[in-house]
Order: structure tokens, then sequence, then C-alpha cells
């Protein structure tokens, strides 16, 4: 009796696989969605590292601008987030106040377009620098190269509205090389 419950699940598993495969190669609407087609420019907010402000200029159907303005501390004064072989790290004052600032330029590339959202992904590259307030010793300031890896949802209802999830590993090369893997999940609106 078991093999055959565990038959009739996975009979049914398999069915619903199916249809969704099905429904999802229907012939559907050219565009979902206006951002990016008709709504070239959107402003919105991100939550991460860093959090602030974002922008994104869509400068054709497969490539985008992508900039970002945060302001943030890393934890309570006298915190050493950034721990390392390096004393340095805890010295730069990391803790404090930080302005950041990045732009990327990225290649979007479509995953699923369906009647009430499409999925894209997208990759880039570009650079990200931030700068240190409060007592920080030495450079208060770095600069590195950045790989954001993302998605981005948008809708068919409201259309001018994108939401985003994005990865960016980031080597920081002046004035102190490292590492630092960065991410943001975030909102803009399109027009």
């Amino acid at each position: 009796m078991a093999v055959e419950t565990r038959r009739v699940k996975l009979r049914w598993a398999l069915g619903v696989v199916a249809a969704l495969l099905g429904t999802a190669s229907l012939p559907l609407r050219a565009n979902a969605t206006e951002v990016g087609y008709q709504r070239q420019y959107g402003v919105g907010l991100m939550v991460g590292d860093p959090t602030g402000l974002s922008g994104k200029a869509w400068v054709s159907r497969t490539n985008a601008i992508d900039v970002g303005l945060g302001a943030y501390s890393f934890g309570p004064p006298g915190a050493c987030v950034r721990n390392g072989p390096d004393p340095r790290f805890c010295d730069r004052g990391w803790n404090q106040s930080t302005l950041s600032v990045h732009a990327d330029f990225l290649w979007e590339s479509k995953i699923i377009e369906g009647r009430i959202a499409q999925l894209d992904w997208h990759l880039g590259g570009g650079a990200r620098t931030f700068f240190v307030s409060g007592p920080c010793v030495g450079d208060c300031w770095d600069l590195g190269a950045r790989g954001p890896v993302g998605l981005d949802l948008t809708f068919q209802q409201p259309t001018f509205l994108e939401v985003f999830l994005e990865l960016a590993p980031t080597f920081y090369v002046v004035p102190v090389a490292f590492f630092s893997f960065e991410g943001a999940l975030g909102v803009r609106g399109y027009f």
C-alpha cells in the first residue's frame, strides 16, 4: 500500500511539473512590463551593503547603467567589524558613518516572462568607493572593482515597478587591498 501511495504522489508531482512547463511555453504578450522598454529611468531605495539610494538607466534592450549612493554604519563605535591579519583594518574606523558611491554597467537577460511578472537576471562590472567619517586613522577612503550578479522582477501591474536582489563581490585595491562580499535588496520606480 505504501509503494502505491508513493507512486500516486510521484505521478501527481510529475503532472504538476508538466503543467507548469506547459503553461510557461504558451505564447504571451510581447512585454509584461514597461521597465526597460517604454520607461528607461528608475530611482529607488536599497537595503544591505550599501543601504541608500539606487538609480538605473537603460541604454539598450539588454544593457543598463546602475548607480548607488549609500550612507550607513558598520557597527557601534569601538567595534572592529573587518577583522583580518592587518591591524590597519580596525584602525581605519570602518565602524563609523560611511558614504558610499558605486556605478556598474549591466548585461540583462530575461529568465521568465509571465502574465503577471517578468524575471530577469543581470551580470555586470563597475567600481565602488566609500569615504569614512569620524575618528579615522590614515586614509579614510577605499576604491574597488565590483562584479554584481542579481535578479530583477518587474510587473504587469504596476508597470513602473522593479524589485531587485544583487550580490556584488568587490575587490578593493587602493589604498588598502582587501576583498568584500556585498549585496542589497531594493525597489525602483521608473518614469
